[in-house]
């Protein structure tokens, strides 16, 4: 089963379709960046809208596969590129 990690808020209605299908879902509307990094260990997707993800969150997320930024942009995600 997948867990997704929802780190701000959204629908309930997109928390409940998530959960039908199958899905794992923690949800925590209220983390703040700096709180994100020891909550993201076993997180295989993270849903954000306005909370940063850094380098050192996403260095921390070994299981993640995929960020979702609940908005538009991607100014709050980090970007690395080669």
């Amino acid at each position: 089963m997948r867990e997704i990690l929802i780190a701000d808020p959204i629908a309930k209605s997109a928390i409940v379709s998530l959960q039908t299908l199958g899905m794992n879902v923690i949800n925590r509307p209220t983390l703040t960046s700096e709180q994100l990094i020891d909550n993201i260990s076993q997180t295989e997707i993270l849903i954000v809208r306005s909370t940063r993800v850094d380098e050192a969150t996403i260095s921390a997320a070994s299981n993640l596969a995929l960020i979702v930024r609940a908005g538009a942009g991607i100014n709050t995600i980090y970007r690395c590129f080669n």
